[in-house]
């Protein structure tokens, strides 16, 4: 038995895609309690434990004392005035202007300029989670721009107030049904990352051919094949006492050897326990005419390899194999494949 052939094996496509198919149900389940999961969190956030947001603005004409302002440049852009509002000296002149109680929050927080397509009109936006704060702020950097403001700035002979809106709620651009969209596809992607990265790391014993490409061992296949009846006889004619041998403890082995009975009467199928339950075993195997190695579909493939060491380690040679409880549509679409690929194959 040889057990050095890990990790050697060509990616098998075919078998993931049919395993990913198979597992379409868990998938989709996964992907409906993320999307819940994500899809829900969102909207807790924006809609049902919304913050309340006000916002308020004062709209202002710029007059400039450069005619040519806009060919020389010489106007003050909303990068200006952004900067311009975040300084000390100007939000010390709207706590000047301002009436009623100091704001709850930073200044910085709270103002933001835009500048409109006419680069004359600025507009001051001022937040809050208070209306009539943000009302009052607002009317207070309207002697702020047109009185301290322009005194400050040579290329600027007047502001005007041309406009003021008062607070109202700043409602979010929220789209449920988008972020609902959005959230099911990237938990979807997720999912199927997680699944291809189960499926590769932690590999599984799903094919009978694994058994003989990663360990050298003639297999007889599985008891929904067709063919495994008659490989079972050829594999084991001639011999009287043959040890069904599981790999996985909880598999049962009396009842392994009582189907292969069915197949085989004239010859005794011994059950003997998993070796991982009863190493001690390894001595009555060697004593037999043959040894049938039964895994189990699904089962670890590094448990197998660990299996297949300790018996090569205690010069048990294994006759044959089976894979057992397997997945016969699995198998079934499997084996379809292989056989259109090789006819494709020899009429190329």
């Amino acid at each position: 038995m040889k057990t050095n052939g890990w990790g050697k094996e060509p990616f098998d496509l075919r078998l993931v895609v049919l395993r990913t198919v198979r597992s379409l149900p868990g998938i989709l389940l996964a992907t409906a309690l993320l999307t819940l999961l994500f899809g829900g969190g969102y909207y807790l956030k924006n809609i049902t434990f919304r913050q309340p947001s006000y916002v308020a603005s004062s709209t202002f004409f710029v007059e400039y004392t450069d005619e040519n302002w806009f060919v020389d440049n010489m106007f003050i852009s909303d990068y200006t005035w952004n900067e311009w509002l975040d300084t000390d000296e100007f939000q010390g002149f709207v706590l000047e202007h301002l009436e009623g109680a100091a704001p709850k929050g930073s200044l910085d927080d709270m103002m933001s300029a835009e500048v409109a397509y006419d680069l004359r009109l600025v507009t001051i936006l001022v937040r809050s989670g208070d209306a009539d704060e943000a009302n009052r702020i607002s009317k207070a950097t309207q002697p702020a721009i047109t009185e301290d403001f322009t005194n400050g700035v040579r290329d600027v002979a007047s502001i005007r107030v041309t406009d003021f809106n008062a607070a109202a709620e700043n409602l979010k651009n929220v789209k449920p049904v988008r972020a609902a969209v959005l959230s099911a596809i990237c938990s979807l992607i997720a999912v199927l990352i997680a699944f291809l990265l189960k499926e590769l790391i932690f590999e599984k014993v799903w094919l009978p051919d694994t058994i003989k490409n990663r360990f050298g061992i003639r297999c007889a296949g599985a008891p929904t094949e067709s063919t495994f009846a008659e490989n079972v006889k050829y594999f084991f004619q001639g011999q009287k006492s043959i040890a069904v041998c599981p790999t996985d403890v909880s598999m049962d082995p009396k009842e392994v050897a009582s189907e292969l009975s069915k197949i085989s009467s004239d010859q005794e199928w011994i059950p003997m326990p998993c070796p991982e339950l009863s190493p001690e075993s390894a001595e009555k195997l060697r004593e037999m005419d043959g040894i049938l190695l039964v895994t189990q579909a699904g089962e670890d493939v590094k448990h197998l390899q660990g299996m297949a060491s300790f018996l090569e380690g205690q010069d048990v040679t294994v006759t044959a194999a089976a894979l057992w409880n397997e997945d016969a549509w699995l198998l079934r679409l499997y084996g379809l494949g292989m056989k259109k690929a090789a006819t494709a194959t020899k009429e190329g």
